[in-house]
């Protein structure tokens, strides 16, 4: 059963409407984060605070624009709360039960030394709401 539906709907929908400032996208992870039980956040990755962290503080700023979330705290957050996810060639659509979400992947390399070590990354400030059919 989903603790926090809620959360992650506003999460998906303020991030579709946001402006793409890393810290306003931070802090609507924080807030939907807010009510996980303590088994879904042991299922993270990483916790929401470092997240958040890695969305406000821009690390790929000066090698790549844009404002980015590892796919795999993503992707841990939509297993935890049941959260059907697809993967499509350019990204993957995130349903929150009231609408669907394209987020799309982008590789990038966590060390700017090593650029041919990349993992994906969901461009968090490009993140669209399909239309309803």
């Amino acid at each position: 059963m989903q603790a926090n539906p809620g959360g992650v709907t506003g999460l998906l929908a303020e991030w579709a409407d946001g402006t793409g400032d890393g810290q306003a996208l931070a802090d609507a992870l924080l807030r939907a984060c807010a009510s996980l039980t303590d088994e879904q956040l042991r299922g993270l990755p990483a916790t929401p605070e470092d997240a958040a962290a890695e969305l406000a503080n821009s690390p790929f700023a000066g090698r790549a624009e844009g404002v980015y979330l590892a796919f795999d705290w993503l992707e841990s957050l939509c297993s935890a709360l049941r959260l059907p996810i697809a993967e499509l060639d350019d990204g993957w659509d995130v349903s929150d039960g009231e609408s669907v979400y394209f987020c799309p992947r982008v590789l990038l390399a966590d060390d700017p030394d090593g650029p041919d070590d990349t993992r994906a990354y969901v461009r968090v400030d490009r993140i669209t709401r399909w239309p309803d059919p």
